[in-house]
């Protein structure tokens, strides 16, 4: 069939994707689908979006959450030889320098960097710059710096676009505001140092606050798509106020189809629900303990009981809003107060809560069965996972397996159980070369030391409909 009409207008069209940077931690797969690679791989792109915001109650660890998927996904850009830049504002004026430091050394590309000396993380708080001087200086640096130079910054993805060829990106940049809730400018500061509370000369601040945020939320997702600037935002989650009593009481609604009755976020316009591509809430916090020990469930070695310990939680967090797919899935992130969110013990206690999902052996001790070579025990596994790669490859594709059955219902062949996967590829690949790969995407896809392997390509391969480009003569 054939377009009808000889002319058409000449607009310059949008990719065939939107480019996301993957972060791992279970948070990949809901928020993304698997799209080809310019060598026929399957590359998931799903994790950090460019406007990614992350709303919940207090001390359920929405700023770690954001600090460390900015750091995850930054990692894996800096992997192709090139610092990217990093800002974080704290309007909340609590943040630790030394702290975001040790988060960011536990990703291998920032292992030996300090990325504050080196120039390329810049934490700032509203003690040092006001919300409006704070985005004058963003938008100077992505506007005359990223998008002025934007030749010299572009780069080659792996991602095949729609005339064939790979789809080119600035190289990005990341940033996070923890949080728009506490965000204030220059006007409403002043206002607040020349009145009394209770001065009536103070009642304009709630609204010229609401529309400082309303601003800030509608130019931020032009200037970033435009610059390649991924920006997380933070903010907190409150209770309506009831107006009324008995009868002629208001009823609580509900913000967003998968929010509770009643819940608002406070001091952020609303367009922060709306804006953003994904909105994830952190639904509770609870410390993660075992119930015999009375130390975390997961110590970090098999002789630190450490009873008492607060560091170990187990968050839920839920995805309230995704203009990519699908909505209202929630999972728990292990996190620690310490060290940040564990991705790789996040997902072997999603399999393991799960019906012990691709795990084989007994109650106390027990092996993945993509990996039997080594025998895992509760008080074993968060140290194991911390110095086996190949341990932590076979829980990432395991948590994976298991999340594509459960969220991609659409797929035109069923996802094969963990078993028979094993066993089947067995016959034809090593599975140590299979663990020695990574699966998430780079700018130098194709010259990485690491051969590239995702788990979509894994089940293609158990259906004879993929070899990896690494292995083809």
């Amino acid at each position: 069939m054939q377009l009808i009409f000889k002319n058409k207008p000449t607009f310059s069209e949008v990719d065939s994707c939107k480019i996301f940077y993957n972060v791992g931690a279970l948070l990949d797969i809901p928020t993304g689908r698997y799209v080809r690679g310019m060598r026929g791989e399957n590359i998931l792109n799903g994790g950090l979006s460019i406007f990614t915001a992350i709303m919940g109650k207090g001390n359920t660890y929405k700023s770690k959450i954001a600090r460390y998927m900015m750091l995850s996904a930054a990692s894996k850009a800096a992997e192709s030889g090139f610092l990217p830049y990093l800002n974080t504002y704290d309007t909340e004026m609590n943040i630790d320098v030394e702290h975001c430091i040790e988060l960011s050394r536990k990703f291998d590309a920032f292992k030996n960097i300090d990325l504050v000396k080196e120039g390329a993380w810049s934490i700032t708080d509203k003690t040092h710059h006001l919300g409006n001087e704070w985005f004058r200086l963003l938008k100077e640096f992505l506007r005359d710096e990223k998008i002025k130079n934007a030749k010299s910054y572009t780069m080659e993805t792996p991602f095949m676009g729609k005339d064939g060829k790979p789809i080119k990106t600035i190289f990005p940049s990341f940033g996070d505001l923890d949080s728009v809730s506490e965000f204030i400018t220059s006007d409403i500061d002043e206002i607040q140092n020349k009145n009394e509370i209770g001065d009536s000369n103070g009642n304009t601040i709630h609204m010229r606050s609401g529309l400082a945020k309303t601003r800030l939320l509608m130019e931020i997702p032009s200037i970033c798509n435009a610059a390649s600037h991924y920006i997380i935002m933070t903010a907190h989650i409150g209770k309506e106020i009831s107006v009324g009593n008995g009868p002629m009481a208001s009823t609580p609604v509900r913000q967003l189809p998968h929010m509770k009755p009643g819940e608002v976020v406070k001091g952020v316009a609303g367009k922060f629900l709306y804006l953003s591509n994904l909105l994830w809430q952190t639904m509770s916090s609870t410390v993660f303990n075992n119930q015999t020990t009375k130390g975390p469930e997961y110590p970090k070695t098999s002789d630190c009981v450490d009873e008492g310990s607060f560091d170990l939680n187990l968050v839920n967090i839920k995805l309230i809003r995704n203009k990519s797919g699908p909505s209202g899935y929630s999972f728990d992130l292990v996190v620690s107060q310490s060290e940040g969110v564990l991705a790789s013990l996040t997902e072997f206690n999603y399999v393991k809560e799960n019906d012990r999902f691709g795990i084989e052996g007994g109650r106390d001790v027990y092996n993945m069965i993509l990996y039997p070579d080594v025998k895992i025990r509760r008080t074993t596994v968060r140290s194991l996972l911390d110095t086996n790669s190949m341990l932590r490859r076979a829980v990432k594709i395991t948590a994976d397996l298991l999340q594509i059955k459960t969220y991609y219902k659409n797929l035109p062949f069923e996802v094969p159980d963990v078993k028979s996967l094993y066993e089947k590829l067995a016959k034809k690949y090593d599975w140590k070369v299979l663990l020695n790969t990574r699966d998430y995407w780079t700018f130098n896809q194709y010259d990485h030391p690491v051969p590239f392997l995702s788990t979509m390509d894994l089940i293609e391969m158990y259906y004879d409909k993929y070899v990896p480009y690494w292995l083809q003569k």
